[in-house]
């Protein structure tokens, strides 16, 4: 499926994607000291966190299919990050967290046709 999307809205995605990915990486590499204040089961956070992730990511390169290409580095980044959580204080290397991950890529893939044709926007092939 490529997405519909002008210059500018891609543009836009990046920078969006590269702001999503800092603050991303910030949070997912402190230092954890109980509990967050967030009322959100972390599966879930890394659920919607990665499917962002997915969209972002997919926007800022609309004219591709969204396949192997998106869902390698998207996976390499979570591996990447529970890897390095291992050696930080209060963290843990969780393969949960890498599932819930591959989940929301997996959401994204999957709801991103039926909304487009929901829309109905163009062509998503």
């Amino acid at each position: 499926m490529k997405l519909p999307l002008s210059a500018c809205a891609q543009t836009g995605a990046r920078l969006a994607l590269l702001l999503v990915l800092t603050l991303l990486t910030w949070l997912m590499l402190t230092p954890s000291v109980g509990e967050s204040g967030i009322p959100i089961n972390d599966k879930v956070a890394h659920t919607l966190a990665f499917g962002l992730l997915a969209m972002l990511s997919h926007a800022s390169w609309p004219h591709r299919d969204f396949d192997w290409r998106f869902w390698l580095p998207l996976m390499a980044y979570g591996i990447a990050i529970e890897c390095i959580q291992y050696f930080i204080p209060h963290r843990s290397f969780s393969v949960a967290d890498m599932a819930a991950d591959a989940a929301g890529i997996g959401l994204y893939q999957l709801l991103m046709p039926l909304l487009l044709k929901r829309l109905g926007v163009g062509s998503t092939s």
